[in-house]
């Protein structure tokens, strides 16, 4: 059961659209000032899930963070 969880950061126009992000990933951080979302995505969907993601009305940028974390055995 080795997954590998990547990072990906989310660059949103409005905060109501954060709140819809949490369906997708496990949301790490929200950041309402500064309008981004921080979340951990399984590394075999990434692919499906960002194309859904970008689906989305008000989403500005997205971009994959530096971290990768391993799943527990």
């Amino acid at each position: 059961m080795d997954q590998r969880r990547i990072q990906v950061i989310v660059y949103t126009r409005k905060s109501s659209v954060q709140q819809k992000l949490s369906q997708f990933g496990h949301v790490v951080y929200v950041s309402k000032k500064m309008n981004y979302v921080c979340l951990y995505i399984n590394e075999k969907q990434k692919d499906s899930i960002i194309s859904k993601i970008k689906n989305l009305h008000g989403i500005q940028k997205i971009e994959l963070g530096p971290e990768v974390l391993e799943a527990i055995k």
